[in-house]
């Protein structure tokens, strides 16, 4: 069996969301995006342990979105 090239750039589209990984010298720039939410995450991973959720990084932009909506 032979395995595929490595990818530069992966777009998954599940429901609403829409996750672009775009490969980097020493990790991936990541894009997720919601239809019904917009914009949920973009910058710099470099595990994709950081895209998933309860991770820290990804929690704590949950956690701001609900302080503003209080406001």
């Amino acid at each position: 069996m032979r395995w595929p090239e490595a990818a530069d750039e992966i777009v998954v589209r599940d429901g609403h969301l829409t996750i672009k990984l775009f490969k980097l010298a020493d990790g991936w720039y990541a894009q997720v995006e919601s239809a019904i939410e917009g914009k949920i995450f973009e910058g710099r991973v470099t595990e994709m342990s950081g895209l998933l959720a309860g991770h820290p990084m990804v929690s704590g932009l949950a956690e701001d979105d609900s302080d503003s909506q209080e406001d």
